[in-house]
């Protein structure tokens, strides 16, 4: 490797003999377009910025001049990628000037070196050529300029692709014309206008040629303008001898202007193009980014990259995807043509090497389509298949990076979504695992206890069968009946529990009295309501309601419950309602200790107690009814209650078309009008 640093670093100290040169502080930008061998380059930069403990940049820069063939932008796109896997930033640049272009680049980023190629070239070519490291040596000012020679630059120049001769015919024709009409307008006027007033009109014509065509024929129409104005309107006519230098002075002049004029024009609609080339691009990138974020699942987000690639590259694309065993297959766009076993062996290569493959490129280029990788931050996700509609068109440096950034937002997505799959999976699992722990302390505990007391019960009645009495038999039975049913509801509410949470459970909705309901709940708890009055406070006009009346039961017969467990004997429990807005509101209200404050909305959880050990319960019976209320399209909340005491409120739907209930009951509530308070003992 062989290192000419500039003036500046001149002056500094060696580098070390057994590594690359430090860095002198700032980034390090390696450049990518002089060199055959640019992944050297590349290498050696990110030793520089490593060094240097620096941030490092990978350019290249797009000229006008620049028709790099397919197999060199392949080769120039793989060293971009292998700077952004080397920790650099891969930068592409549209500019004029290469040497301006990284100058300015270099100013905005703080850079401090440059590396780049030295080609190996005969002496005698030197002296009639200036290469890109002297142009920059001479306007580098600070920077740092590490030369690497290139032999293989020398040896295999690179080769601009022609050009189509009739596209070429085309453009000279197109501005031979242009001179041909403006020499025919300059010949009609010319015995009304002055030379200087004509020479406007060829400059006009220039201007108009060059900001449609290129340069080369911009120049040819200024050179072939010169000419006809000398022969045609210069004197002596009808010949290129003048007869007065002041002529020849015009002549140079518009020469000249001329010329600029077509430079300047080549070089503004050179940067309109890549601006609105550019722009074209950032806004496909950013309807990609928008569209895919929005999608939430495979099945919506595969179809929506197909369309949005196709219509961006007028191409047919496909996605491939591995399944569990690593096989390719076709998860979105257009399926393979009638050779599917020619195309997935392309595609099979570039999923397991992770390089271009296809139409255009070195490796396999027969096929009928482009193949990308598609790689995220983790691993390989699948490949993206490209067939143009044209055959055998092949795709730009730009466009190819492009491409590549599309792809790259594809498989990000890809990525995201497996993620967010996986994310919800070990929720699950945790979530799962929670459940199945508070499944085993409830059987431990909650489960336990009722089966031991059963079980104590029956052994006494079983070994004091001739020694006691009637009444302790029948208290013992009490006891055994009681536990029992208790156990039911415990194992019920377990049951139900798991059912509403798995989606298993299909409500039953019908017209009902809600009357009925409640009372049903209370004939269920007779038992357990013997020394907790309840008081029903339902308006007399309540109409039916579409409901499914068990589970509606189960929400009476769980919160009664929660009243009876968690409030002193002989405290009133109250049952009301009230119509409002096409909705009925209903609320169990006690008189216990009431609820920790900040707990109103905890208590719905499952599994949640007020405090250890102050109830028995597996405590789900209030997140069944949250389960039940929300299913029915209604809320449910819970509050302190003035005076003390803990409320549970909930809301259900009143739908139209309710039936008219019979007559028999608004008339005995409007001879007995007590009957819509009345109290369960």
């Amino acid at each position: 490797m062989d290192n000419q640093p500039s003036a500046d670093a001149a002056r500094r100290p060696p580098p070390r003999p057994d590594g690359p040169p430090q860095a002198a502080g700032g980034g390090v930008l390696v450049c990518l377009n002089s060199s055959s061998a640019a992944a050297q380059l590349v290498r050696t930069a990110s030793r520089l910025a490593e060094a240097g403990r620096t941030e490092w940049f990978a350019v290249y820069v797009e000229t006008p001049g620049d028709h790099a063939s397919f197999a060199d932008q392949e080769q120039i796109a793989k060293t971009l990628r292998l700077a952004a896997q080397l920790g650099g930033q891969a930068v592409m640049l549209s500019g004029f000037n290469l040497r301006d272009a990284l100058l300015d680049f270099a100013r905005e980023q703080g850079a401090a070196t440059i590396v780049l190629a030295q080609p190996r070239q005969p002496r005698w070519r030197r002296l009639f050529s200036v290469s890109l490291a002297d142009q920059l040596r001479r306007g580098a000012g600070h920077l740092d300029l590490y030369l690497i020679s290139d032999a293989e630059a020398a040896a295999r120049p690179r080769r601009a692709p022609r050009r189509s001769v009739w596209i070429l015919l085309r453009d000279y024709g197109l501005a031979a014309t242009g001179v041909g009409v403006c020499t025919g307008l300059a010949f009609v006027l010319f015995p009304y206008l002055a030379l200087t007033n004509l020479v406007m009109i060829y400059l006009l014509t220039v201007v108009i040629i060059a900001s449609r065509l290129d340069q080369g024929p911009s120049i040819s129409a200024s050179l072939l303008g010169v000419a006809i104005f000398a022969f045609l309107f210069v004197p002596d006519y009808y010949s290129f001898s003048l007869a007065n230098t002041e002529y020849a002075i015009t002549l140079a002049v518009m020469l000249i202007v001329s010329i600029l004029i077509s430079n300047l024009a080549s070089r503004i609609h050179y940067q309109a193009r890549a601006a609105s080339q550019q722009e074209r691009q950032t806004a496909a990138l950013y309807a990609m980014s928008r569209n895919l974020t929005t999608k939430l699942s495979l099945p919506e987000l595969l179809p929506e990259a197909v369309e949005q690639i196709s219509r961006t590259f007028d191409s047919q694309v496909s996605i491939l995807m591995p399944d569990g065993a690593g096989n390719l297959h076709l998860s979105a766009g257009k399926h393979f043509p009638d050779d599917y076993g020619s195309e997935m062996l392309v595609a099979n290569w570039v999923y397991r090497y992770g390089h271009f493959a296809g139409l255009g490129t070195k490796t396999l280029p027969k096929a009928r389509g482009f193949y990308l990788p598609l790689r995220a931050s983790q691993k390989m996700i699948g490949v993206l298949r490209l067939e143009p509609a044209r055959p055998n068109q092949m795709i730009e440096l730009k466009s190819l990076r492009f491409l590549e950034a599309l792809g790259s937002q594809v498989a990000l997505a890809i990525e995201r979504e497996h993620l967010s799959q996986q994310a919800h999976q070990a929720q699950v699992q945790i979530e799962a695992e929670r459940l199945r722990n508070a499944l085993l302390s409830s059987v431990s505990h909650d489960l336990r206890t009722p089966l031991t007391v059963i079980a104590g019960s029956a052994s006494s009645l079983l070994e004091g069968e001739t020694t006691l009495d009637s009444l302790t038999k029948a208290e013992l039975t009490q006891t055994i009946y009681e536990e029992a049913n208790r156990l039911d509801r415990l194992v019920h509410n377990l049951l139900e529990m798991s059912r509403l949470q798995s989606g298993q459970t299909k409500l039953n909705f019908e017209w009902h009295v809600l009357e009925e309901v409640v009372g049903c709940a209370l004939a269920q708890l007779e038992p357990q309501l013997q020394h907790h009055p309840v008081v029903i406070q339902l308006p007399a006009d309540l109409p039916m309601v579409r409901i499914d009346a068990l589970l509606m039961e189960r929400v009476f017969i769980n919160l009664l419950e929660n009243a009876i467990k968690y409030t002193p004997e002989q405290t009133t429990v109250t049952i009301s309602g009230w119509l409002s807005h096409q909705e009925l509101l209903l609320e169990v209200a006690d008189r216990g200790p009431g609820l920790i404050p900040g707990d109103e909305e905890l208590v719905f959880e499952k599994f949640y107690q007020a405090s250890e050990g102050s109830a028995r319960g597996v405590g789900l019976g209030l997140t069944i009814c949250r389960s039940i209320i929300e299913a029915h399209g209604g809320h449910i909340w819970a509050a302190n209650r003035p005076g003390g005491g803990a409320t549970f409120r909930f809301t259900l739907p009143l739908e139209a078309g309710a039936p008219l209930l019979d007559k028999t009951l608004p008339e005995l509530q409007k001879s007995h009008p007590d009957e819509a308070a009345h109290s369960v003992n």
